[in-house]
């Protein structure tokens, strides 16, 4: 009964290890439908409703699903014009993973707003030139009004003096002191029009200077919107095929949004070097590291199976989605090859990361383990009961560890915590 009981055990072991070389994001299953074939034809009646394990010596493999698309190795960024003031709402945009030539323009920017601003900016210059021109026709007339009163108070002021006269025989006491007031009154009436026409000479040069910085403010705003106007369309650098580059929230640029100086909004990839941009759940990134063999699938050629190597590895798990509580590693996959005819950027990836691939190696399931303070144990199975046996581990996959030291080929240990009376 122990002999068929081994086999059917060893059978079922075999069974599960094939499972998790398979694909690890079949690890609940496969770990649930571990523990519902060793309870069913790996226990063993002897030792008292304990379920128990052999030991084997095994290979020990551990591979780490990711998935991804494949991007170019080398890429020319297309930016919004560096030279573009402000913030610009986009108007068009080339479709995804379309052929361009040096030249074409691959997405252009709503003209609209900056057009109506420079033709306001226009008509406020025109009239300050309109006001330039009607504040020097006020100047003139103001000009000429004083060099009028000026030459009339001129004369007024002869005639005072000519005909003035002190003798009481001709005029009266009174009579002479209106002469002397009046002649008193024209000369201050000289010194005003004098001041009149010096002063006014400077203010009409200081509201011309005014309408002159005002029209320079204008101008430079002018020329603002009209060099906007001229980068309003993005233009290939070179031949390609065009890649729309995903913004800060992940998604790819549409008619509508703002765009800024020196934003990227596409690349032109270099199709004749690829490589692979995949994403491991954080759960599964036990193992992960540069220069890791990696394995990857075409959605559209599942049957057709690439090599390469993991070149890149992000420190920080991070979500792909805004307000997704999901984390994954973005890692970063060199290939052996790259089939131009089949491998263009975008295309959808699966593949498997060999994370460790150990031969000849004594494991158990993770359940066989116990800790405490740091140290490891399993329960071995002896003729007397159940002994607490220490193990020294080594890798350790999400269902299965190495043990180093601790365990021998052939022994027998328990997967669950023995009753106390069945230890020793």
């Amino acid at each position: 009964m122990i002999k068929k009981t081994v086999k059917s055990f060893v059978s079922c072991y075999k069974v599960q290890q094939q499972k998790e070389q398979s694909h690890s994001k079949l690890i609940a299953s496969s770990l649930m439908l571990s523990a519902v074939l060793l309870m069913t034809a790996c226990s063993d009646p002897a030792s008292n409703g304990v379920l128990t394990f052999e030991v084997n010596r095994s290979d020990f493999k551990v591979d780490i699903p990711a998935t991804g698309e494949l991007e170019a190795s080398n890429s020319t960024t297309v930016n919004v014009p560096t030279g573009l003031r402000g913030p610009q709402s986009l108007a068009w945009i080339m479709d995804n993973f379309s052929s361009v030539k040096a030249g074409d323009v691959v997405a252009r920017m709503d003209g609209t707003r900056e057009s109506f601003r420079l033709e306001m900016e226009a008509l406020d210059y025109d009239r300050l030139g309109l006001d330039s021109q009607i504040q020097s026709q006020k100047d003139k007339t103001i000009d000429k009004s004083l060099s009028t009163d000026t030459k009339l108070t001129a004369q007024e002021q002869d005639l005072a003096e000519r005909f003035f006269s002190e003798d009481e025989r001709v005029y009266t006491k009174i009579d002479i002191i209106d002469q002397m007031r009046n002649q008193d009154y024209l000369e201050a009436k000289m010194d005003f029009y004098g001041w009149g026409i010096s002063q006014h000479g400077s203010q009409a040069e200081a509201e011309q200077e005014l309408i002159k910085l005002k029209q320079k403010g204008h101008k430079a705003k002018m020329n603002r919107y009209s060099n906007n106007l001229k980068q309003m369309e993005i233009v290939a650098p070179h031949d390609g095929l065009f890649v729309a580059q995903p913004g800060w929230n992940g998604a790819l640029p549409v008619p509508g949004d703002m765009m800024w100086s020196g934003m990227a909004i596409g690349l032109l990839p270099d199709t004749s070097k690829m490589q692979a941009k995949l994403f491991v759940l954080e759960s599964e990134a036990l193992g992960l590291a540069i220069g890791k063999p990696v394995t990857l699938y075409l959605d559209a050629y599942p049957e057709l199976a690439l090599t390469g190597t993991l070149t890149q590895l992000d420190a920080l798990a991070k979500a792909k989605e805004q307000d997704s509580p999901v984390n994954y590693f973005q890692i970063t996959v060199s290939l052996d090859e790259t089939l131009v005819e089949i491998m263009q950027p975008g295309r959808q990836i699966n593949a498997m990361v060999h994370a460790l691939d150990i031969k000849d190696v004594i494991t158990v399931p993770n359940q066989a383990l116990f800790q405490k303070s740091g140290e490891y144990w399993v329960y071995l199975k002896t003729a007397k009961g159940f002994a607490k046996q220490s193990v020294t581990l080594g890798n350790r996959s999400l269902n299965r560890t190495v043990i180093k030291e601790g365990l021998a080929q052939g022994d027998t240990v328990a997967l669950t915590t023995p009753p106390k009376r069945n230890r020793v």
